[in-house]
């Protein structure tokens, strides 16, 4: 279940399957991304609350996957970033689909926008853990943080071919109303994750585009450089 917490009295959104580790999701009072404006403030607030200087990346919309080490603070063209004891990271996102995964001491945040979500990256990121640790998914933890939701996100027909073919069952993640169509990105994710043997997810029920507008939405406010970020500490 997601709740709400504060850092420095700045809104930010948390979820307790995964309270383990220290993970959360910042809001539009507490952006560390903009591509106008200097966020030094707020991600200095972010280390002094982290004791460490978190990692973070240039997303793509790809399905790469890097191991966050000691000598590396910036990661490009990587969609998630993997994380052991001692490292912090953060990703931005604006409108697609943050996805933590936790299990036995080890993290790991993916990007899921409807590329990477056609390119199966909430499965590529299950076999990495598998294949790098030889977790069982059944006991991996994954958080699908706040991402546009189905009626806001109308998309092409090709987008929403490719996407259709992502799932076994696609029943109630897909619209099709007055000639417009529809997906439900975040129930994508998650029904992708079901298929590969996930049974603990926790999905974020916050709209970027709709709602209480806590979050930053890339379609919906004129391609805003403003970003929200995914936020994990081991």
């Amino acid at each position: 279940m997601f709740y709400f917490g504060e850092i420095e009295g700045k809104k930010i959104v948390r979820s307790d399957l995964i309270s383990e580790i220290d993970c959360f999701f910042t809001t539009r009072e507490f952006c560390l991304f903009s591509k106008t404006e200097d966020m030094s403030h707020n991600q200095r607030i972010l280390e002094g609350y982290l004791k460490v200087i978190p990692v973070t990346n240039q997303p793509v919309h790809g399905i790469n996957i890097e191991r966050v080490v000691s000598s590396k603070n910036f990661y490009e063209e990587t969609d998630g970033l993997l994380l052991e004891k001692g490292h912090a990271a953060f990703m931005n996102f604006g409108d697609c689909v943050p996805l933590v995964f936790y299990c036995d001491k080890v993290a790991l945040i993916s990007h899921a926008g409807w590329r990477g979500t056609a390119q199966k990256m909430a499965q590529v990121s299950i076999k990495r853990l598998v294949d790098d640790y030889n977790f069982n998914p059944k006991d991996i933890k994954v958080v699908i943080g706040p991402a546009i939701c189905k009626k806001c996100y109308n998309v092409e027909k090709n987008v929403y071919d490719e996407l259709y073919k992502t799932v076994e069952n696609p029943q109630g993640l897909f619209d099709i109303k007055d000639e417009k169509f529809f997906v439900d990105l975040r129930g994508i994710n998650k029904k992708q994750l079901m298929e590969s043997g996930v049974e603990q997810i926790d999905v974020c029920p916050y709209c970027t585009a709709c709602g209480e507008k806590l979050f930053f939405s890339y379609r919906y406010e004129n391609q805003t450089g403003y970003r929200h970020s995914a936020v994990v500490k081991l």
